[in-house]
């Protein structure tokens, strides 16, 4: 039974990222042909990080490698559908997002309990820069090949 609702839990999860992702499709006023493989995008990184989350301790690393499978996902989006990759990648981030771990951090600094707000600030920190080093990686690999492939050409 309780398999059941773990099940479930983690599929009301991912069809939230993608309809999340779908509404910051339309926000940013994506192209309609483009914003169900965006918000696809989300629902993969999701399920990137609900599959890390268990197997790596803390918060950094499931981010970090969520984010990098977004920009790589983005950047094969980009050459496959000859567009910019980062409204891709924009919109597949934001299940990633720390958005309650900030909000939980700063209502804690307001009631005066900072240790608490310290332990939130934390997190937040730490998906933020796993968020931000997945895609940089990432970005450095595609430019790296792009530039390898570019250099093999000549």
């Amino acid at each position: 039974m309780t398999e059941n609702i773990f099940i479930m839990d983690k599929a009301v999860q991912l069809i939230m990222a993608l309809l999340g992702s779908a509404g910051f499709a339309i926000l940013f006023h994506l192209r309609r042909e483009l914003m169900a493989v965006a918000s696809f995008g989300g629902l993969l990184c999701w399920l990137v990080y609900l599959i890390c989350e268990p197997v790596m301790s803390g918060y950094f690393f499931p981010s970090f490698v969520a984010s990098a499978c977004g920009a790589f996902y983005a950047e094969v989006l980009a050459r496959v559908l000859k567009v910019p990759s980062t409204p891709f990648f924009v919109v597949a981030v934001i299940p990633l997002i720390p958005g309650s771990t900030l909000y939980y951090a700063m209502d804690q600094v307001v009631h005066g309990y900072l240790s608490l707000a310290s332990a939130y600030g934390v997190r937040t920190m730490q998906c933020a820069l796993g968020i931000g080093g997945g895609m940089s990686v990432a970005w450095a690999v595609c430019d790296l090949s792009r530039k390898l492939r570019a250099g093999i050409k000549e």
